[in-house]
């Protein structure tokens, strides 16, 4: 075993008190440690061109010495870089750490899981059962970039660390940038800080090492939300992939509950990623995945964005070109139905020309209480954040109830009869009233479409200065758009 370069290894280690040796520097080449070799001393462990130098020069070793038994290839599993793809060699370094059950703090996250409303509700199990099973938070890094680890060393290697100092210089860095930390001295670093005793007449130099990314996202919520009086923590939603119970989810509680001791969030949602039609993954590495963008120029920003709500986010979201010709469909279909409305008001002031609600004809009747079934149907939707839901709800009104059946059986009454005559201002009233519900409730998916429909409607020019659907309030039904003995009646007649 090698307890230095593999974490089974390393765990087999402290079961039997081994050393975690591991003579391979930075550069993956075995060191002068006086235990190497000297004809190992200098070559590299890592892959290069398909074969290991290291690997090759100790099998040689051990044949001089005929002390190997055995030597074949085998095939087995064994982690690649997912960039580079070519294997990983682990290392045992010093490093600094969380204890995540100091002071009760694993619990009070366990607690505060609870008080979040996870989207969906599998989600609480998911991140409860990474808590629990995580191990203390190994926070730093050895990389060339990051923010650094605000630690300093003395000539023996002993770490100085200090709340008061590192604070004192978090000021220097929020002016002057992370380089600040690694191109400047330790005095320069400490010029105008009061030192701890323990720190005076050291020589000291600063730490190399770089903080845990998750760190850095973790905490956005302190350093945004709770430095800018216009935001509020917690956040109201935090939403990302289905990977990040173990990542920015879960580092984010850890570092709130520690400091705050509350949860960084009211409301958690996990979606899928986005996958091609046969739902395999899209790997820039492997593929040409198209950009969002190339899908706006060719398809127009709001069939991209009817795209992604037609999805389940929940589940992984495919998107092809058949998908996206599909999708235009549904869209053409909802454009040509506010055509159709907006084309039969164009002698229509509502102030002007609306008859009372109480003098609709049935059928007028009829399609309002079809309309407050989809500002019902809609809402819940959207409070329960299922957008797919809001786009059957859209795509089947726009399909059946309006083009198939409404829209067909008013064509007569709008084209034939006299403008002013009762019954087609019935049906103007009602048209106004279905297609201002309609470009409200599909304002949060469709904004472009809906604001310009919205602006005809009213202004009858697109865009006017000062008006749009997104500062309006939301639709609400108004009792008096339908008895419902009526519209029962209706409803029977609609089945022959």
């Amino acid at each position: 075993t090698a307890p230095g370069h593999g974490l089974d290894d390393y765990h087999t280690g402290l079961r039997y008190a081994l050393e975690p040796y591991s003579p391979v520097d930075d550069d993956g080449r075995y060191v002068n440690d006086g235990k190497i070799p000297a004809s190992l001393v200098g070559i590299t462990a890592l892959e290069t061109k398909g074969r290991s130098p290291a690997n090759e020069k100790v099998v040689e070793l051990l044949n001089e010495v005929g002390a190997i038994m055995h030597h074949e290839r085998y095939e087995h599993s064994y982690p690649h870089c997912w960039r580079s793809k070519t294997p990983v060699i682990y290392r045992a370094m010093d490093q600094w750490f969380i204890s995540l059950d100091e002071n009760g703090l694993r619990n009070r996250v366990l607690d505060a899981v609870s008080t979040v409303q996870w989207m969906p509700s599998w989600g609480e199990n998911r991140i409860r059962g990474s808590i629990e099973a995580r191990p203390d938070w190994c926070i730093t890094r050895q990389r060339s970039w990051g923010v650094p680890m605000p630690v300093f060393y003395d000539e023996n290697k002993e770490a100085y660390l200090d709340a008061q100092v590192i604070r004192a210089i978090a000021d220097k860095i929020e002016t002057r940038g992370t380089d600040y930390w690694f191109a400047s001295t330790a005095a320069e670093l400490l010029s105008g800080i009061e030192l701890p005793e323990s720190w005076k007449g050291k020589t000291l130099k600063p730490g190399t090492d770089t903080i845990d990314v998750w760190m850095d996202s973790g905490s956005s919520s302190l350093a945004v939300l709770q430095r800018r009086p216009e935001l509020q923590f917690p956040a109201d939603l935090y939403l990302e992939g289905s990977d990040q119970h173990r990542g920015w989810f879960q580092s984010s509680l850890w570092i709130a509950v520690a400091t705050t001791g509350k949860a960084p969030y009211k409301k958690v949602l996990t979606h899928g990623f986005i996958v091609d039609e046969n739902y395999r993954k899209i790997s820039k590495s492997a593929d040409k995945p198209q950009t969002a963008q190339s899908y706006v120029d060719r398809y127009g920003v709001d069939v991209l964005r009817l795209w992604a709500s037609s999805e389940n986010f929940q589940d992984d979201i495919p998107i092809s070109e058949t998908i996206l010709n599909q999708v235009t469909q549904t869209y053409r279909t909802i454009r040509n139905t506010l055509r159709f409305q907006l084309g039969n008001l164009f002698d229509f002031d509502f102030e002007r020309d609306a008859v009372s609600l109480d003098a609709l004809t049935p059928l007028d009747q009829w399609a309002l209480s079809k309309t407050a079934e989809l500002i019902t149907e809609t809402t819940e939707a959207y409070d329960q954040m299922a957008y797919h839901r809001v786009y059957q709800l859209v795509n089947r009104f726009c399909n059946v109830v309006l083009s198939a059946i409404y829209h067909d059986i008013l064509k007569d009454r709008l084209y034939v009869s006299a403008p002013q005559s009762t019954e087609r201002r019935s049906s103007q009233t009602a048209i106004y009233l279905i297609c201002d519900a309609l470009v409200k409730v599909m304002a949060p998916v469709l904004s472009f479409t809906a604001d310009e429909a919205f602006a005809y409607s009213h202004q009858g020019v697109e865009y006017p200065e000062g008006i749009s659907v997104h500062l309006q309030n939301w639709p609400q039904i108004q009792p008096a758009w339908f008895k419902s003995e009526v519209v029962a009646e209706l409803e029977e007649l609609l089945k022959f």
